[in-house]
């Protein structure tokens, strides 16, 4: 629960208000006492549902009510699950009661109490009627319309009882924190304590902590682990959502980490310094939202000035809304869904809000394409399945787990959509990687033209080697292997000894290039043992047709120098292996008599044995392997 205070230039409301509730002063630092006003976050806690049999804690955040601090307010807005908005009945709805009005209506927060404070000291019941209604128009419209209007003072303690059963009604009424495996703390007080060194705070997101688990701070990515839990100065070993926490950490320092970052589990969210967003602009905001406009961004517990960059429109006019990408100065940790305000630099006016819809676009948008549009209003308002494809589309292949978190879905609902794409024959999976079945469509029509590309640029080559197409198309090799079985099946390629091609692909010589085949073959015939060298061949022939006569097993290469034609090869290679059988071991000398050769030619017959794994080295001499 969230208590936003409203009083003017001295509260002596809504402090007072949390202390009588909770029994702690929320109001932390030495300039809050003497000037007796909110002016950083405070925080306490409570039991609610005593009298009912069923006792709750309560985590309350005190935010800053006057308007030169709202921007401190800001900082602890995240994360609420009911706001108890207080306005003290002898000055009524103030123009910061109608600013945090709007910026909850913005964060989308639907469960609220409005405590009308201070009812000791008004006398006239009509005033205290009139203050009622104005306190009622001023939430007409907003997402707390409906809040029920309680009267109260703290010091006579006269309606607190009220106020407290009317919180623990609407406390139950608000559907409880899902747990969805992704724990998220924005963090909003950093500070040491001796002998445990650092420790954060925040309302947990997303899902539990435990004591022991591996965390990360973002922005920043530093790393450390758990050693401490507590809620409401109660030790924990699990931390659910939706609760105050304090985290005792090891391994970071205090000066590491600030009001603003984010703690998650590793992987949990990705350091961004821009995202698309839907964006609704105040009737009130008094000027249109610009393109480029520099902004301060509140996500979280964090403040960044970036620039708004208005998509599929010149600028958004008070009251409309629109798409945006936020541009940022300094990289921010924000995952889809994640609700933010807007404000101006100067002077400070809040603008609107909105909602994260892609933290993660990659680069940034031309800003008028047809197809962006139509992708931004899919993720604003399309089905997890859809949602899901969306992401897919954009990431593939992917892993499961990554996919759910780019969609913003948790496991159970990422998995029925997933299921849902799989039976529509939407997507193909392998093992817990993903792809769209149109991303995999591409893919195979990429590799059939990837292929028939390299024939026709390389004519007299068998076909592609597998390598090097899975080089070029960028992919895994376990998706490249798939996809290859599957051109094989429907018969858009033969795959042949790591070589692929298109069915019915065959190298044919042209009349001069078969004569210079048939006239080096038969120098080579002649030559026997002491074979042309691989220059003269290449010269011979030219390189292309050299590499085809290579690729069709015509002519076997030892070496970088020394080539036989396919009989000669195999003649000298069985009479070598023949040798072995005979006598055990041979040396170079031997088979220089055997063929009459030189050594030359000798060594790279030994050595492509060995290669070959035909043959062993046991000193100078070879062996049978």
């Amino acid at each position: 629960m969230y208590v936003i205070g409203t009083a003017g230039h001295v509260d002596h409301g809504k402090s007072t208000l949390v202390e009588a509730l909770t029994g702690i002063d929320p109001d932390r630092l030495a300039e809050e006492k003497e000037r007796e006003m909110t002016i950083d976050l405070g925080f306490a806690w409570l039991t609610l549902g005593a009298a009912e049999g069923q006792p709750e804690e309560v985590g309350v955040v005190d935010v800053p009510g006057h308007r030169d601090f709202i921007e401190n307010m800001l900082a602890g807005v995240g994360g609420i699950d009911l706001a108890l908005l207080v306005v003290a009945a002898d000055e009524g709805v103030m123009p910061q009661t109608r600013e945090h009005l709007a910026i909850l209506d913005l964060l989308q927060v639907e469960s609220g109490v409005v405590a009308l404070t201070k009812i000791d000291l008004i006398d006239d019941p009509d005033w205290l009627e009139l203050v009622t209604l104005d306190v009622g128009e001023a939430l007409a419209g907003t997402t707390l319309a409906d809040a029920p209007i309680v009267p109260v003072s703290a010091r006579s303690g006269q309606g607190m009882t009220a106020l407290k059963q009317t919180l623990y009604q609407r406390l139950r009424a608000t559907p409880a924190r899902a747990d969805e495996g992704q724990p998220r703390l924005p963090i909003d007080r950093v500070f040491t304590l001796s002998g445990f060194g650092t420790v954060v705070t925040g309302t947990l997101l997303g899902g539990s902590l435990r004591v022991g688990d591996a965390v990360e701070i973002h922005p920043g990515g530093l790393k450390g682990r758990i050693r401490g839990l507590q809620t409401h100065r109660r030790q924990r070993e699990i931390a659910q959502p939706g609760s105050r926490v304090a985290v005792n950490l090891t391994g970071l320092d205090r000066e590491a980490v600030q009001r603003g970052q984010v703690l998650t589990r590793p992987g949990g969210v990705r350091d961004t310094v821009l995202f698309d967003a839907a964006y609704r602009h105040l009737a009130d905001a008094g000027i249109p939202l610009k393109h480029n406009m520099e902004v301060k961004l509140f996500v979280g517990a964090a403040e960044i000035v970036g620039r708004a960059r208005v998509l599929g429109a010149t600028q958004i006019e008070p009251g409309e809304t629109g798409w945006l990408q936020i541009a940022l100065r300094d990289p921010a940790a924000v995952a889809r869904g994640d609700r933010f305000i807007l404000r101006l630099p100067s002077p400070g006016i809040t603008l609107g809000g909105g909602r994260v819809l892609d933290p993660q676009p990659g680069r940034r948008h031309r800003r008028f394409r047809p197809e962006l549009l139509a992708h931004l209003r899919t993720l604003a308002q399309g089905t997890p399945a859809e949602l899901l494809l969306q992401a897919l589309t954009r990431w593939e292949p992917a892993a499961l787990a990554q996919l759910f978190q780019q969609a913003g879905l948790d496991e159970a609902r990422g998995g029925a959509a997933w299921e849902m794409l799989l039976a529509n024959e939407q997507a193909v999976q392998l093992g817990q990687q993903a792809m769209s079945r149109g991303g995999w469509q591409r893919r195979l029509e990429q590799l059939q033209a990837l292929v028939a590309s390299y024939q026709q640029q390389y004519p007299l080559r068998l076909g592609m080697p597998r390598e090097e197409a899975r080089s070029r198309l960028n992919l895994a090799a376990p998706w490249f292997n798939a996809l290859v079985s599957q051109a094989v099946t429907d018969g858009r390629l033969v795959d042949a000894a790591a070589i692929l091609h298109t069915p019915g692909h065959a190298i044919r010589f042209d009349a001069e290039q078969e004569s210079r085949r048939r006239r080096l073959l038969g120098q080579m015939e002649s030559a026997g043992i002491n074979t042309p060298s691989v220059k003269i061949c290449r010269q011979a022939l030219g390189d292309d047709v050299y590499a085809a006569l290579v690729d069709l097993g015509e002519l076997v290469p030892l070496n970088g120098e020394v080539v036989y034609a396919r009989a000669a090869y195999e003649q000298y290679k069985g009479q070598i292996l023949q040798l072995l059988t005979v006598q055990a071991r041979v040396n170079a000398a031997q088979v220089r008599d055997l063929f009459d050769t030189s050594r030359k030619y000798a060594i790279a017959w030994l050595e492509h044995l060995d290669e070959q794994r035909l043959t062993r080295r046991l000193g100078d001499d070879r062996v049978l392997a």
